[in-house]
């Protein structure tokens, strides 16, 4: 099942700190509303992470239901976050809100597991890449595709400082299309071989050779949040995005997500396929380079 498309994972965050407080104290959903002097349906919405709550109120929760100093301290920090990233406040309104909501919760992401079975994730892209195919997506106008390539690179930097894990699984299919002409493919195949040594990315290729396996229908991510929040799976669609939070689902794309690291290239295989890849180009940009010199 879908979450809305306007939850946050500040939101959710804050709301499961709520609820595990209430529980602890032993009271149902409407005694911890009249003890703070809300009516229901706000508690509710509060602990679903549907609304932002009053800082007066989360105060309330503090005292009332005896947080520790650490769930004070993240209460109300959580409470007085702003939304956006502040880099993504000017972008508001030239990226498609569905993309918004994603940056939301990749910017509080403890770690990331992606697959990809005919693209670059975003988080490796290069701007050259991204560029290109953010120009090919339909209805694109000029405006857009800037705005696009410029959150996908403050992604990456804010990702990067972070220090967060990521794990990616490709396919081989998005080290062949040439999206951007073969400068842009090479470019792009060496900034994943130099990710692919990173302490913190761990990048494996699933090759055509393996024919058929778990997950060919699409793409697909795993974001954790540690005890804060569960996790969620993202699921980008052309009829919409979801945001998957049952734990039948979650259990779903992790034994999914399994499959897929069994299936693919170890990593450090997955560094010299993508060097032989790399060769491959260069070796038939220099045999072009070779005839066209014949040609004059």
């Amino acid at each position: 099942m879908s979450t809305s498309a306007s939850r946050t994972v500040r939101l959710r965050r804050l709301g499961k700190i709520v609820e595990r407080l209430r529980k602890r104290a032993g009271l149902t959903q409407g005694e911890a509303a009249e003890l703070i002097g809300v009516n229901r349906s706000t508690w509710i919405a509060m602990e679903g992470g549907k609304s932002s709550p009053h800082r007066s109120n989360v105060r309330s929760i503090v005292e009332k239901f005896n947080a520790s100093p650490e769930e004070a301290e993240e209460l109300l920090a959580l409470a007085a976050r702003p939304r956006d990233p502040a880099w993504m406040r000017p972008l508001r309104g030239r990226i498609p809100d569905r993309y918004g909501e994603y940056i939301d919760l990749e910017s509080g992401a403890l770690s990331i597991k992606s697959w990809e079975p005919s693209l670059v994730p975003g988080l490796l892209q290069t701007e050259d890449y991204s560029r290109a195919h953010a120009r090919n997506l339909p209805g694109s106008t000029p405006e857009q595709t800037e705005a696009r390539v410029t959150a996908r690179m403050r992604r990456q930097a804010a990702f990067a400082e972070r220090g967060a894990p990521l794990w990616a699984v490709i396919g081989e299919a998005a080290l062949h299309y040439d999206v951007g002409g073969p400068d842009v493919r090479r470019e792009q195949l060496a900034r994943l071989l130099e990710a692919s040594g990173e302490p913190n990315t761990t990048i494996q290729v699933i090759p055509f050779s393996v024919g058929a396996h778990a997950s060919m229908m699409g793409s697909f991510a795993v974001l954790a949040f540690g005890e804060a929040a569960p996790p969620v799976v993202y699921v980008e669609t052309l009829g919409g995005d979801l945001f998957l939070e049952e734990a039948t689902d979650l259990q779903t794309f992790r034994d999914t997500y399994a499959h897929l690291q069994a299936t693919a290239l170890s990593p450090a295989d997955t560094r010299g396929f993508i060097n032989k890849t790399i060769q491959e180009i260069e070796g038939r940009a220099a045999s072009n380079g070779r005839v066209a010199l014949a040609q004059e």
